[in-house]
């Protein structure tokens, strides 16, 4: 038993020394690229999110469940893999007008603060790397996404929106869902 109790230890060790050491290493790029991103729409807005704020990209769920007393743009609830998750239209949400649900509509499946919650957009179009950098003085002007974009920049004639999904899980808009 002490043999185990030994290598269990070493084994502690040698995690929390890789943990520090990752820690002070700069920011990795491979070939130029500075960070990952899920690229999506909502309307005729392009929204990027870094990648490690989305859990999953999934199908609009073919079953869902309604929640009574709810704000309108939950749309329901669903089990994805033994968790359930609430779906939420975001461009609605945010103020925007809802989607409309077809086949390019996707779910991203979010984790923020001990919840889980699937975001409906209203296309996936992949996950890709980015180097551009966040362009100065540029503002977001439309009003109901204002609050949750962290910055903006321009790719191939694109005007790009990053999306805080941390900043608006966080928020009231997303934590008041029942109808007053």
């Amino acid at each position: 038993m002490a043999e185990l109790d030994s290598a269990f230890n070493c084994l502690q060790s040698i995690e929390q020394r890789v943990k520090q050491k990752e820690l002070s290493l700069p920011p990795r790029e491979l070939d130029g690229v500075a960070w990952r991103a899920v690229v999506f729409r909502l309307g005729e807005i392009y929204v990027v999110t870094p990648l490690k704020e989305i859990r999953e990209i999934l199908f609009y769920p073919e079953q869902l469940s309604k929640i009574p007393g709810v704000k309108p743009w939950i749309k329901g609830l669903t089990n994805i893999r033994g968790i359930l998750l609430p779906v939420i239209d975001l461009k609605a949400c945010l103020g925007g007008k809802s989607i409309k649900i077809d086949k390019n509509t996707r779910m991203l499946m979010i984790h923020q603060n001990d919840i889980f919650a699937g975001l409906l957009v209203d296309e996936v179009l992949g996950i890709r790397s980015f180097t551009e950098n966040i362009q100065e003085g540029m503002v977001c002007e439309i009003d109901w996404l204002t609050p949750f974009i962290q910055g903006i920049f321009i790719e191939k004639d694109i005007t790009w929106m990053i999306f805080n999904i941390e900043k608006f899980a966080k928020s009231d808009l997303f934590l008041n869902i029942l109808n007053s």
